[in-house]
C-alpha cells in the first residue's frame, strides 16, 4: 500500500512522481481554459498530448524501475507498462468521439494486460461475485446504441475482472484498480445513462489515480504472495 510518507516523498522536488502530478495539473489547466479545442469541434495534438501525459509519465517511471532489475524478476513492471501504454493509446484515441470503439479496444488490451499483471491467485470468489453483481446492477442502468449493445457489457465485464484482480493482490494495485472501475463507470454512465455534473473532472481524476496506483504496485518492493510464486512451491505450501 501506498503509505503517506512515501507519497509525500515521491511528490517532493526532485520524487518519482513529481513529473506525474505536474502533468496531471497541467491537463486541468488547460481544461479549464478551453486549450485544444478546434473550431470543427474535433481536438488538438495539444490537446492529445495534454491528456496522455500524466499516464506517459507512469510508463516512463515503470519501465526505468523495470529495466533496473533482472529479467525474471521484471515481469509484474512489464506488463504494467503494456497496460500504461495501452491507455495512453486509449486516450489519445477517445479525444475524438469517431475512434471510440478502437479506444474501448484499446482500454481492453491494458485491463488484459494488467489482468496478465495481477495474475488469478488468491482467488477472492466472494469479491468476484460482489462486483460481478454491481456491474449487472450497473449495465441495467445504461441504454448504448445497437451497435454497442454487446461491446458495452463485454468491457464491463472485463473491467470488473481486472478490479477483482487488482483489489484480491493487495497492495496499491487494489485501490487503483477500483478507482480505475469507479472512473469508467462515470464515463459509461454519461455516455448511455444520463448526465453526471463535473464529469470531466470527476472521470479524469480518478483514471489517473486509478494509473497511478496501478503503476506503483510495480514499483512497490517484491512481496510473497501465491499469485508470484511457482506452481509447484504453491502446491507445496498447501
Amino acid at each position: 500500500m501506498i503509505s503517506p510518507s512515501t507519497l509525500v516523498k515521491s511528490v517532493g522536488v526532485g520524487g518519482k512522481l513529481a513529473v506525474f502530478f505536474k502533468c496531471v495539473c497541467v491537463y486541468f489547466v488547460a481544461q479549464g481554459v478551453g486549450v485544444g479545442a478546434g473550431a470543427d469541434g474535433g481536438r488538438s495534438p495539444l490537446a492529445v498530448a495534454a491528456k496522455c501525459a500524466p499516464v506517459l509519465s507512469l510508463l516512463l517511471l515503470v519501465l526505468l524501475h523495470q529495466a533496473a532489475l533482472p529479467y525474471h524478476k521484471g515481469w509484474y513492471a512489464r506488463r504494467v507498462a503494456a497496460g500504461l501504454a495501452l491507455s495512453a493509446l486509449g486516450d489519445a484515441l477517445l479525444v475524438w468521439p469517431q475512434h471510440f470503439v478502437a479506444g474501448m479496444a484499446a482500454f481492453g488490451g491494458a485491463h488484459l494486460a494488467y489482468l496478465a499483471a495481477f495474475r488469478l491467485r488468491p482467488r477472492r470468489p466472494a469479491l468476484a461475485v460482489a462486483l460481478y453483481a454491481a456491474t449487472g446492477a450497473y449495465l441495467r442502468l445504461l441504454a448504448p446504441p445497437p451497435a454497442l449493445a454487446a461491446l458495452v457489457p463485454l468491457y464491463s465485464a472485463l473491467l470488473a475482472t481486472m478490479a477483482w484482480r487488482g483489489v484480491a493482490r493487495g497492495g496499491a494495485a487494489a485501490p487503483g484498480a477500483l478507482l480505475f472501475l469507479f472512473s469508467d463507470a462515470v464515463l459509461g454512465y454519461s455516455l448511455f445513462g444520463g448526465p453526471v455534473p463535473y464529469k470531466q473532472w470527476v472521470v479524469m481524476s480518478t483514471y489517473y489515480l486509478g494509473q497511478l496506483g496501478i503503476a506503483w504496485s510495480a514499483l512497490e518492493t517484491p512481496r510473497s504472495h501465491p499469485g508470484d510464486l511457482p506452481r509447484a512451491s504453491v502446491v507445496a505450501s498447501n
